[in-house]
């Protein structure tokens, strides 16, 4: 195991600006049951009871069982390891103890799920160790920590997301090649899966749903498995795609218009449509910066799309994505009830984010959704991978 000590800084910086004197991990069985930030973290699993803690003087500690005590005192970053003789519960009590915190940070979270890894069980031990401390301490979510530590991506980190990007893009490129008379949606789905997995890939997110591939519009979409529908003459197709690899994805979406026979370009409505998506999106990424919030880049690029004509999508706008494709954090969404949380939207944008950017329109020939993926800068907004200009044609 390892700890990557590129998170150290953004950890005790986090620690600091959310005035926190120690944030508390614990588990068991990781692999079984997920603690979200391990692999954050490093090379990390909890496979016997184990405790680590980060404090504000910059100090990482670990509470190990004896059979990993050697190997815990080897990797680099953690500054001491207590091993516990009896029960990890007293010895976490008599670091505690020690430590006396004002403030400790525990991982639970009621809106975000990247969060929210402390189990019940550990947190019912965790209670009795409270009981008997002789100090006063003040329990809060580590929810703004672990968003910091976990979107700040750092400079390996995002060329492996954005080796995710190209890949990604570049298969979805290829795609009219595959196309012709009776291909389905779920033609398209095996295409996706096969280029990915023939090169080492995998997929984004669940296989039964990645990619989401829609090519009629009467066909319901989602997240769910795939219906097999043939490719329609005079429809758009959409597609929702990402690989996995190392440890690290992309999530894109890419818009192709399948031509009818006498047909050399699209419909100038559905040309109007995308163009908006597009531009909305550019619009978007060029206000992106550290400092500005998920609501007010959100209102930007929904603002250009209703004040159009259209409907508000019933989405977001878009997400981080990196470690898994909805990484949690900070989102960049309106303030409809499921996303109107200050944790969630109203948080700054800080460098290092890697978010989508994913507007939408619906249209009689089909949704227009284009997905793009960028990283926020010192002072500004880059691309992964070069934006969808035009709508792909495809002839059958």
């Amino acid at each position: 195991m390892n700890l990557d000590k590129e998170k150290l800084p953004i950890i005790y910086q986090a620690l600091k600006e959310n005035n926190v004197n120690a944030w508390l991990i614990t588990g068991r069985e990781s692999i079984m049951k997920s603690e979200p930030i391990l692999p954050v973290l490093g090379d990390m699993d909890f496979i016997i009871a184990t405790t680590l803690i980060f404090t504000d003087q910059a100090k990482c500690i670990a509470i190990v069982s004896p059979l990993d005590v050697e190997g815990y005192k080897l990797i680099d970053g953690i500054d001491e390891v207590y091993e516990y003789k009896t029960t990890m519960e007293e010895t976490i009590y008599e670091v505690l103890s020690k430590l006396k915190p004002n403030t400790l940070a525990l991982n639970y979270s009621s809106v975000d799920s990247a969060a929210d890894g402390l189990t019940v069980g550990m947190y019912k031990m965790l209670e009795r160790v409270f009981k008997r401390l002789d100090f006063d301490m003040n329990i809060v979510s580590a929810n703004n920590i672990v968003s910091d530590v976990r979107g700040q991506k750092t400079s390996s980190q995002i060329a492996k997301i954005k080796h995710c990007v190209l890949k990604a893009d570049e298969y979805l490129r290829k795609l009219p090649s595959v196309c012709k008379e009776g291909t389905t949606s779920l033609d398209i789905f095996n295409y996706l899966h096969d280029v990915a997995y023939n090169e080492g890939y995998g997929m984004s997110w669940a296989d039964s749903q990645c990619p989401g591939v829609s090519v009629d519009p009467n066909v319901p979409s989602g997240h769910m498995g795939i219906i097999s529908t043939p490719i329609v003459k005079g429809y758009l197709i959409n597609i929702d795609y990402g690989v996995k690899k190392d440890g690290y994805c992309s999530d894109i979406q890419r818009m192709y218009y399948v031509l009818k026979d006498d047909e050399d370009d699209a419909p100038e409505e559905v040309k109007e449509a995308f163009y908006l998506v597009r531009d909305a999106i550019k619009a978007a990424k060029e206000f992106m910066r550290p400092g500005v919030t998920g609501f007010e880049v959100d209102q930007v690029a929904r603002h250009m799309i209703v004040d159009m004509g259209y409907d508000s999508w019933n989405a977001a706008l878009g997400h981080q994505v990196g470690h898994q494709t909805h990484d949690g954090g900070t989102i960049l969404a309106n303030r409809r009830p499921r996303y109107n949380k200050k944790e969630l939207i109203d948080m700054p944008l800080k460098k290092g984010n890697v978010f989508t950017i994913e507007p939408s329109i619906k249209t009689k020939w089909g949704k227009i959704g284009i997905e793009e993926d960028v990283v926020i800068t010192d002072d500004g907004c880059e691309w992964l991978v070069e934006p969808q200009e035009e709508l792909i044609l495809i002839r059958i």
